[in-house]
């Protein structure tokens, strides 16, 4: 007997070797082989008897499964993942499934269980909602989009719509953005669900993730909490798969394959008639816009859950980012008003992808390219340059803008805003929380306790603090400072920065008392403030739909990015010149509705020893993208280069 397997390497075929006598093995279980030398591990996907005639066949080193962990329905996942964003059959089975050899039940819950378990009480608002969305649930509607101001109390539907699927057989995945989110959730959920709850991202060891997904595959657990990576797992029928603030970023893989979870989630839904509810008071562009143009059914809640108020936003223009300027007056008297009446704060310090721009003190200008309208960076031979199209020019002496001549390089020591805030208010509790505390094991469960005993009066943090957290006690929001991420040469900063502005002003006043936002700016002009003072996001996003439909960016096209890297910046360059020269000979017979920017040195041109110069191609038709990229590629080649395709890249940092 033989055995076809896939391997987790950029290779389309699969491979067959020779079944030991004596040895039981399944479709869709893993076993250990030997490949070039290597002994790894392989997926089986085929058992029969014919013998290869051109080569010697080798023979299964090991069994790991001794049974099948998944079926026909993660195959088909896999191929189409694989196809969509063109990688390997073999590469996604292995980001799909757990690495471990054998399962650990060894979970300690990081927080105490809740015997809570009564039924929710929803509002008229969100029991119209959750009747409309149970109404076709049987019917070719099965996406739907839950666009709900902060605190309105979108999670209650999706519990309730879980405690009616299940009751019907049916299991359900709960995608949430950051794995500290799930840490929040997943204690919600486990008053309600309790045993019936799994919870599945990297923070588990592999051999915990392998026990949860086994029970989750057989049926044994009908709930599970995680991040992207969990929209892979298989159960005996899928009834529904949430999206929780769906227009996060963190949802689309960096690895190949470059994956969305939201589009496995889709295809998901069609394959397997399955529900997928999304949720978020900040939709993404192209998500609202599927909406409009009918893809998927759109449901609104206008008012907080509770009555709750939403918050009073104030946006507050700071002299300079000089240390002593950073925190305003008008900041500082709120905070220790706050403080004083037993309240909570949050300070949000933007650290995320920054890049060095040119900035106005005065009047907050930025400089932006005339063909790409993305702002340029700032290089240390003092030139401009464009990211995306190459422009390039001179440092400007004087604003564009007001014709001052306070012109800043901002694009470092940030860092210090955090030193300066815990000078500041030495007296006061501070917790930071950031990617790298959050990586500790027990800081979210601690944070949480901490927050709810009130224990802590000024929580710190990047983009993390801004991401569904439900702390009843904070009346005051600081946005240090605003500009930071607004000017990154990316298409998507302007939509980013207002999203996390919007989220951030939401954990303000959900409990009893109104709550306010302090937004400081070098730019307090700025169109964006406008909408984030009035809540406005139908008005953002009838500006930003705009602006993309004049300069063809999605969701009225499809991108892809192609990143050349290496530590050799010589052999980077002549490879993605190369690249282009291929791809401009398959571009030639199309003629009309593809458009290649590049190639240019990526705006973060160097990375931990290798130099990054990418390509952006548009089209309207994303199989001509995918067709063109897959006959171009070959001729990046070598091995001390690397081809990354990024097909609907969410950065281009």
């Amino acid at each position: 007997m033989f055995a076809d397997v896939y391997i987790s390497y950029p290779l389309d075929e699969y491979y067959t070797y020779r079944i030991p006598i004596g040895i039981n093995i399944s479709m869709y279980c893993r076993v250990r082989v030997n490949f070039a030398g290597r002994n790894i591990t392989a997926i089986v996907i085929k058992i029969h008897e014919n013998e290869p005639k051109d080569f010697k066949v080798k023979e299964i080193i090991d069994i790991i499964d001794n049974e099948p962990i998944f079926d026909d329905r993660l195959m088909d996942l896999a191929r189409y993942t694989a196809s969509n964003y063109l990688a390997s059959v073999g590469e996604t089975l292995a980001m799909a499934l757990p690495s471990a050899k054998k399962p650990s039940s060894r979970y300690t819950i990081p927080f105490k269980k809740s015997e809570n378990r009564q039924g929710l009480v929803l509002n008229e608002e969100q029991k119209l909602v959750l009747d409309q969305i149970m109404t076709e649930s049987g019917t070719v509607t099965l996406t739907h989009l839950i666009f709900g101001i902060t605190g309105s109390g979108k999670t209650e539907i999706y519990i309730e719509i879980a405690k009616r699927l299940i009751t019907q057989g049916k299991s359900v995945i709960y995608l949430v953005p950051e794995i500290s989110l799930s840490s929040m959730i997943f204690e919600r959920l486990y008053g309600v669900f309790g045993d019936d709850l799994i919870i599945y991202h990297s923070h588990l060891t592999p051999n915990q993730r392998l026990y949860n997904w086994m029970r989750f595959y057989r049926g044994e657990a009908h709930i599970a909490v995680g991040t992207r990576s969990a929209v892979f797992l298989q159960c005996p029928k899928l009834g529904m798969i949430v999206i929780d603030e769906e227009h996060d970023g963190s949802y689309k893989e960096h690895s190949t394959p470059r994956y969305n979870a939201r589009r496995i989630a889709l295809y998901r839904s069609r394959a397997e008639e399955a529900l997928v509810v999304m949720g978020s008071a900040t939709p993404a562009v192209e998500t609202l816009y599927a909406c409009e143009k009918g893809v998927m059914k759109l449901h609104t809640l206008k008012n907080r859950y509770g009555n709750a108020s939403l918050p009073e936003v104030n946006i507050v223009k700071i002299k300079s980012t000089k240390p002593k300027h950073v925190i305003s007056p008008v900041l500082k008297l709120q905070t220790k008003r706050a403080i004083d009446a037993k309240r909570q704060v949050i300070y949000l310090l933007n650290r995320r992808g920054f890049a060095p721009i040119v900035i106005c003190n005065s009047c907050g200008w930025t400089v932006e390219c005339p063909q790409c309208n993305i702002s340029m960076n700032y290089h240390k031979d003092r030139r401009m340059l464009c990211h995306y199209c190459g422009y390039q020019q001179a440092v400007p002496s004087i604003c564009g803008r007001c014709g001052s001549e306070q012109i800043d390089k901002v694009g470092s020591g940030t860092q210090r805003l955090e030193e300066i805030i815990e000078k500041e208010f030495a007296d006061f509790s501070i917790f930071r929380l950031d990617q790298d505390s959050s990586r500790k094991k027990d800081t979210v469960p601690e944070l949480i306790e901490r927050m709810n005993r009130g224990e802590v009066d000024i929580l710190v943090g990047t983009q993390l603090v801004a991401k569904g957290f439900d702390f009843h006690n904070i009346t005051l929001v600081g946005v240090v400072l605003a500009d930071i991420g607004m000017n990154l040469p990316d298409f998507r900063s302007t939509e980013r920065i207002f999203s996390l502005l919007m989220q951030v002003a939401g954990r303000s006043g959900r409990g009893d008392v109104p709550g306010k936002v302090i937004i400081q700016t070098l730019d307090d002009q700025n169109p964006l403030f406008r909408f984030i003072r009035n809540h406005d996001y139908y008005g953002f996003y009838r500006s930003e739909l705009e602006v993309r439909r004049m300069l063809n960016y999605p969701p009225f096209t499809r991108m892809a990015r192609l990143l050349v890297r290496g530590s050799n910046e010589d052999r980077v360059i002549a490879s993605i010149n190369a690249l282009k020269q291929a791809i401009d000979e398959q571009v030639k017979p199309i003629r009309e509705g593809i458009s290649v920017l590049g190639p240019s040195s990526a705006p973060f041109g160097k990375i931990g020893g290798n130099y990054r110069h990418h390509i952006i191609i548009k089209s309207g038709n994303v199989t001509t993208l995918q067709e063109v990229i897959a006959a171009s590629r070959s001729a990046v080649a070598g091995r001390d280069v690397y081809l990354e395709i990024d097909i609907d890249p969410y950065e281009l940092m």
